[in-house]
C-alpha cells in the first residue's frame, strides 16, 4: 500500500511505522506487502504518529527561526 510506505519514510522507516501501529516490524512489512490487510485502526494509529511528528517539527522549526533572529540582532542586523 503506497500511503503506508509514505508514512513509513515520513516517519523515520518502517520501525517507526510498526511502533505507531503498536506491532512488530514483520507484522508491518506483511502488511505493507499485502500479505495482511491494514485496518482502520492501524490507518489511525498512523495518522496520530505523522500528527505527532509534524507538531515536533514546527517545534524545531520555532525553535531555529528564534536562534537565528537572535544571531542576526548580535550581528546588529535586526
Amino acid at each position: 500500500m503506497m500511503g503506508i510506505e509514505t508514512a513509513a519514510a515520513m516517519l523515520g522507516g518502517v520501525g517507526a511505522l510498526a511502533v505507531a501501529m503498536g506491532i512488530k516490524e514483520r507484522g508491518t512489512r506483511a502488511k505493507m506487502d499485502g500479505e495482511r490487510g491494514i485496518s482502520d485502526e492501524n490507518l489511525i494509529d498512523v495518522a496520530d504518529a505523522l500528527d505527532t511528528r509534524a507538531a515536533a517539527m514546527v517545534a524545531r522549526a520555532d525553535k531555529i527561526v528564534e536562534h537565528a533572529q537572535k544571531l542576526r540582532k548580535e550581528a546588529g542586523c535586526a
